[in-house]
């Protein structure tokens, strides 16, 4: 990004002289032979330091300890034996890297693209098959391009926890797998990812657009049939999901009280204690159940969805869409079963205030975290703007109220998400100052106090977010990915609303300053509403010592 790469040239102007900025770190001016020779001379086994960082290591047999981080670990010379065995070991020595076969040299840049006004072209339609184009963006003219592709499944597919972890499993097996072969494309600028959804399989390809089909190539294959390699991988796989799983302290514990509300929110989302229980049951997971799961993925009736963005002409991106269908077992002449497609996630539409109550998961830490959230349910194009402009609002009187005049913790947040189809006004809090019950009234109270804030709102703060507003709506993307990025969300789920920026800016000028009345009713309708039923949802998560904890 544009602040990383200013941030990286300001650090480097206090190591190297303004000439080098630029180079400073990467290119060697002059290289030197005897140290260079030295350092080669320096790799033998006899100066080797070795670290094994386990599990299973026994912290009570350590003979050392790390003052700043506070562990033991046991330090030990190498066995001589090792070193010997090592310094016997013979091999092929250092060689020239192969040429690289997939530096790209097809540089000419195509000239056609759509708007960001009118959004993408349909270029291709079937009944299983959608693919959408976008061609070259203005002011980003580069020989790449990014590919973004769903294999859209029924609901039906992931239907258990043991399907989730399975699910999970395949993205990391065919990354282990393609890691080798890929590496060299790779290395000429090109990249891909892949990761497992709920109603379906997620892929990208980006970079230089010359060799983007012969990754393509190499990808897909695997994704449908890992194969051999993908057997020898399963078992790593499934030991290192259980680790990431069973060490709780990678999140925080505002983290862990935000899984724990999509799980009691959206349909299909498990636990981290479900997903642990699951994969570490060898009766369950396992490489059976794996190749079955990989088999009634691509048996079933899938739907895939493209977007092609960059210097990919219509020609070539329209074969690119049916070699995907292809290489993924896509039918394309197929009739869809829509009725097997729910669409977008599902959301609970609680018909009272629902509660969730849990222990922080992080042995002996003290911190709770607390999550309200209301829901405004789904909104229309001005709903949207009036909701953006209040999300933007809400932040610094939430921080000011329950930060610093009461002290809660240092993570606070009051803001405007969206959760699926809908759009929820949510305050969360980490500390250990109150435990959430408390936490929870100050909320309340926080939001009250917002209430007549938004209904006294003078016109010059509404113009002021008015304007803010706008240029974020107008900001035009500046690599490829955010350009693509603008619509893939909406081919995804199926909306297909790619004019929504524009309506979103007309409604925005059709929002008055003179009254703050539309911002009310938005903010009344989430958090307090006049007819139907407020809902809400709470997560409180206990820490170590809390009163009330479960």
């Amino acid at each position: 990004s544009e602040y990383d790469a200013a941030s990286s040239i300001a650090s480097s102007l206090t190591s190297y002289a303004p000439e080098d900025v630029l180079t400073g770190g990467v290119l060697i001016d002059k290289p030197d032979a005897q140290l260079i020779t030295a350092l080669l001379d320096a790799m033998v086994p006899s100066n080797m330091n070795l670290a094994l960082v386990s599990p299973r290591f026994n912290e009570t047999t350590a003979n050392a300890h790390e003052k700043y981080y506070d562990f033991g670990y046991l330090d030990e010379a190498i066995n001589p034996e090792l070193i010997a065995r090592l310094e016997k070991a013979s091999g092929f020595g250092l060689l020239p890297p192969p040429e690289l076969t997939f530096v790209p040299r097809k540089l000419d840049l195509i000239t056609e693209g759509v708007t960001v006004e009118d959004g993408p072209e349909l270029l291709m339609k079937t009944g299983t098959v959608d693919g959408w184009w976008m061609g070259m963006a203005e002011g980003i003219h580069l020989p790449k391009a990014v590919v973004q592709v769903k294999m859209g499944f029924p609901e039906d597919v992931i239907e258990s926890v043991d399907d989730a972890v399975l699910s999970a499993m395949h993205s990391r097996i065919v990354s282990q797998v393609l890691e080798q072969p890929t590496d060299m494309i790779q290395t000429c600028g090109l990249s891909y990812s892949m990761s497992a959804h709920s109603d379906g399989l997620a892929l990208s390809f980006s970079g230089f657009d010359e060799h983007m089909s012969e990754l393509v190539r190499m990808v897909l294959p695997k994704v449908s049939a890992p194969g051999e390699e993908g057997n020898a991988a399963f078992e790593q796989a499934r030991r290192q999901l259980v680790l990431d799983l069973a060490d709780k302290t990678r999140l925080q514990p505002y983290q862990h009280a935000m899984e724990a509300f999509e799980v009691l929110t959206i349909k299909g989302r498990y636990s981290r204690v479900e997903m642990l229980q699951a994969v570490q049951d060898t009766k369950r997971v396992n490489l059976e159940a794996y190749d079955r799961f990989v088999k009634k993925v691509f048996a079933t009736e899938a739907h895939l969805s493209m977007l092609i963005a960059g210097n990919i002409d219509r020609p070539r991106a329209k074969a690119l869409v049916e070699e995907v269908a292809a290489g993924l077992g896509v039918d394309v002449a197929a009739a869809e079963k829509a009725e097997r497609f729910q669409g977008a996630l599902r959301v609970v539409n609680p018909s009272h205030p629902l509660e969730v109550r849990v222990p922080n998961p992080i042995e002996n830490d003290p911190n709770s975290a607390t999550v309200v959230a209301y829901q405004f349910g789904v909104p229309n194009i001005a709903d949207r703007v009036h909701l953006a402009m209040l999300g933007e609002f809400i932040d610094r009187p939430v921080f000011e109220a329950l930060r610093t005049e009461r002290q809660l913790g240092y993570v606070v947040f009051g803001y405007v998400a969206p959760h699926a189809s809908i759009v929820e006004v949510r305050v969360l809090v980490q500390g250990f100052r109150e435990a959430p019950d408390t936490v929870e009234m100050l909320v309340e109270e926080t939001v009250r106090n917002l209430t007549k804030r938004i209904e006294t709102m003078p016109s010059s703060e509404i113009a002021a977010r008015k304007q803010s507003l706008r240029t974020q709506l107008t900001k035009p993307p500046s690599t490829l990915g955010q350009f693509a990025g603008m619509y893939w969300d909406q081919i995804w789920e199926g909306t297909h609303c790619f004019r929504k920026r524009a309506l979103q800016l007309a409604a925005l000028d059709a929002t008055s300053t003179s009254s703050s009345k539309p911002l009310v009713e938005a903010w009344r309708r989430a958090v307090d509403p006049q007819q139907g039923t407020r809902k809400k949802v709470a997560v409180k998560l206990f820490g170590a010592g809390a009163a009330g904890r479960p």
